[in-house]
């Protein structure tokens, strides 16, 4: 299938370069855009109907680390955001498990897609991450689940929104925390104990809503997850090298299980 006849097009011509230009400024600004409506409603539903076709292959994981995804580091004062523990748990479709004829799959091999994401980077090219389970993965979240405050280990983050929960289920992202130079502890902390709301946004988790998101210098969490509805995204992972793949440490915790 085309991407075409993936994505709303008429909103967001992926080969237009003004409407790719005004992405990438946003994204520089403010190290996340928003997309909404970037996938037609009849395509989400397929989406999300063939995910549920997947659920039971799903891997639960639960975790118990800090925003910085490592144990707690002893070394710093009690109640340093390095010692302060964040919850997690979600569950996992991996990319092998996708079927080719799975549209977010389609979507995701899509080289076109690929182009308009690194023209939004402001990267001249991306590939597609040679991890066989986190290439693509499809999370899925039931009542209770959470994502506590954490910075990602990767410089950029594709998501795509299929199925919000019914209640909860909120993307809080406090843009641009830390930079390479500054861990800024003091801001961090702030947030991490509820003391900082003006610099915490609720990002859209509308169906078809596509984000692009610069996860590694901004702190963010999803709350808890409320309701019967299940909250489902599609992860869409690229990287400025070709090759990348995660350890087998994260393969593991995140997946239960290592290639064979």
């Amino acid at each position: 299938m085309s991407v075409a006849a993936l994505v709303n097009t008429n909103e967001w011509p992926l080969s237009d370069f003004q409407t790719t230009t005004q992405l990438r400024e946003t994204f520089q600004r403010d190290g996340v855009v928003v997309l909404p409506n970037f996938i037609s409603r009849d395509v989400v539903l397929r989406m999300v109907a063939e995910t549920e076709e997947l659920i039971a292959l799903a891997h639960r994981s639960e975790s118990h680390k800090t925003a910085y995804l490592s144990t707690p580091d002893d070394s710093f004062p009690v109640g340093h955001p390095r010692r302060t523990v964040q919850s997690s748990a979600v569950e996992v479709i991996a990319y092998d498990h996708v079927p080719t004829h799975h549209a977010v799959r389609e979507l995701y091999e899509s080289d076109e897609l690929m182009t308009f994401v690194a023209g939004v980077l402001g990267q001249e090219k991306l590939y597609r991450y040679a991890d066989p389970f986190g290439a693509l993965n499809l999370a899925v979240m039931a009542e209770g689940d959470q994502l506590g405050w954490h910075f990602d280990m990767t410089d950029f983050v594709v998501s795509l929104a299929l199925q919000p929960s019914q209640a909860g289920g909120e993307f809080e992202n406090a843009q641009k925390l830390r930079t390479s130079t500054d861990e800024n502890y003091d801001d961090v902390q702030s947030v991490l104990s509820g003391n900082a709301h003006d610099r915490v946004r609720i990002e859209p988790m509308h169906a078809g809503t596509l984000m692009i998101f610069n996860g590694r210098t901004s702190l963010h969490k999803v709350t808890p997850v409320e309701g019967s509805t299940l909250r489902i995204v599609a992860l869409l992972a690229y990287d400025t090298k070709s090759g990348t793949d995660s350890s087998d440490e994260l393969k593991l915790s995140r997946y239960g299980r290592l290639p064979q």
